[in-house]
């Protein structure tokens, strides 16, 4: 109808009084201006819409289904394509394929895996297998183990596999590899106070043609670098890349009540943060990169600290003053966490805190009984005691003006079973997150290393390629421009600040003033505006 007649023609009875007819023609507008607005609201393109801020709007980290009836308890995972490889603690290593296929045993339960990481584009996998002065690495081909499921061979156990143990790593309670593994691959092995540093060198596009006939084991493809001793066992460690990749290389170690940093091809050690606590709790040392320089986000209690870390300099690491240190704290206690640009999620034992990486303000929090982290290298995985009904998968932020809709205080709790009765199973429940759901549209994976020249990147499709050749979920690597541009766009998403389509209203405006500047000339533009304004 705007579009059509001017405002002085929607006047059913248009009064003599220059006064009262610019009475009347402000009532209608201010009618008219609602009725467009609730069309608004209805259509869900309004901020205040109930379809983009109430129960049906579909958020980034909405979980789905992937198996709800795996009855073992989980001790670690890792995706392998499309499908999740998980270790049990009783029955040993299954292919699980979501809710379709049954699981499918990969090794049996004499291999006790601990830690595993699962390597597509390198066609490897690497395990941490049984524990105390018996515990090894093991390497495997994916190609040969996938060879043997479709041939249907028997399942693999520990005598089996002797050849893909590598022999070094005796003792080993805790490994770490690098994040950004396109050219080399490194394995730092702890063995009690002792690292080993392990590389393996490939051509980064080998094709699966390349391997020798026969060659069943890689373990002839690593080779033991150097010995590294430390004052005391560490229980978190990552791997930091150099910009060269040439004696450049960082190890951050925790213990005690301390983080260190280690020069890979000196082993001399400095000293990075200390921790003023009676307990400490580290969680996760994360490896992150901004305009190719390397930092750190040092996790433990409840807080997240981040360091700039230059390379070394001679002898010594140069460390940034604290003007580009930050830190802030999550509500509960983490057990792990998961960066995921422009997110980080930290998983406690029964909730999932979302934050954003750039000034940690609270995003969303759900409430997940009996929490578990399964795998998060690629899309991430987690383990519950109960099925997440739908309200849990909903946005339940407070949409109260009295809160900051960056830090809600406010939440809608999900309805969950009731327990379970004697003699009933409990089953675990597996859910998925995608990742290409969190990094969102504007980038793929802002995972590149300082070994990699930084490329502009298009507006990514919708489809993920399945196997990426930089396959690493705890690092960053952006400008400022574009993380300032990232976060001024989620905070405008958070606060609801889309615009409005009001092009036919604005047009409507003009023409109707337009049309009765002839009646009105002697009053002010200004009330006109202020219709305008009110009505919105």
């Amino acid at each position: 109808m705007l579009n059509r007649r001017s405002f002085s023609d929607v006047l059913p009875e248009s009064p003599k009084s220059a006064r009262k007819k610019e009475e009347a023609r402000q009532a209608e507008f201010v009618r008219i201006g609602q009725a467009l607005k609730l069309k608004t609201i209805v259509r869900g393109d309004a901020p205040t819409s109930l379809v983009t801020t109430g129960l049906c709007r579909k958020e980034p980290w909405e979980s789905q289904s992937f198996c709800s009836t795996f009855p073992y308890e989980i001790v670690c995972a890792d995706s392998w394509g499309q499908s999740l490889l998980v270790a049990t603690d009783t029955t040993g290593v299954m292919l699980l394929d979501g809710e379709t296929l049954p699981p499918v045993h990969v090794f049996d339960k004499t291999m006790a895996v601990k830690q595993m990481h699962v390597l597509e584009p390198q066609d490897l996998l690497i395990t941490r297998a049984d524990k105390g002065k018996d515990a090894r690495i093991y390497v495997f081909r994916l190609s040969m183990l996938k060879r043997g499921l479709e041939e249907r061979q028997l399942v693999r156990s520990k005598c089996d596999s002797r050849e893909n143990k590598l022999e070094k790593t005796k003792g080993c309670h805790l490994y770490s590899i690098n994040t950004h593994h396109g050219s080399e691959l490194r394995i730092v092995a702890a063995i009690r106070n002792k690292l080993l540093l392990i590389t393996r060198k490939q051509p980064r596009f080998e094709g699966l043609s390349a391997v020798a006939p026969g060659a069943d084991s890689p373990v002839e493809e690593f080779q033991y670098i150097r010995e590294i001793c430390l004052c005391d066992p560490p229980v978190v460690m990552a791997l930091v890349d150099g910009p060269t990749g040439e004696n450049d290389n960082i190890i951050c170690v925790a213990y005690k009540h301390q983080f260190d940093l280690i020069n890979e091809s000196t082993g001399d050690a400095y000293r990075l943060h200390h921790v003023d606590a009676n307990r400490v709790n580290f969680v996760a040392a994360i490896d992150v990169y901004e305009d190719g320089e390397a930092g750190l986000l040092l996790c433990y209690n409840y807080i997240c600290y981040y360091k700039k870390v230059c390379p070394f300099n001679g002898s010594t690491p140069m460390i940034q003053s604290n003007t580009s240190d930050f830190h802030f704290s999550w509500n509960q206690m983490p057990n792990a966490i998961v960066c995921a640009f422009p997110y980080i999620l930290a998983f406690t034992t029964d909730s999932i805190e979302i934050r954003l990486v750039v000034n940690g303000n609270l995003v969303y929090t759900a409430v997940v009984p009996e929490l578990q982290l399964a795998a998060s290298r690629s899309d991430i995985y987690f383990v519950s005691s109960a099925p997440v009904s739908s309200a849990s998968n909903c946005s339940s932020r407070d949409t109260s003006s009295h809160s900051s809709p960056q830090t809600p205080t406010g939440y809608e709790m999900p309805v969950f079973p009731s327990p379970l009765g004697d003699g009933e199973a409990a089953c675990k429940h597996i859910f998925k997150i995608p990742l290409s759901n969190l990094v969102g549209r504007s980038i793929e994976r802002p995972l590149k290393s300082p070994l990699v020249n930084k490329v502009l990147t298009a507006p990514a499709p919708a489809i993920v390629p399945p196997t990426p050749l930089i396959s690493a979920t705890h690092s960053l690597s952006l400008s400022r421009m574009e993380i300032k541009e990232i976060a001024s766009r989620t905070r405008k998403e958070l606060l609801g600040l889309t615009e409005e389509p009001s092009g036919k209203s604005d047009s409507g405006t003009v023409k109707q003033r337009r049309m009765s500047k002839k009646n009105t000339e002697e009053e002010p533009k200004a009330r006109v505006l202020t219709s305008t304004n009110s009505d919105r």
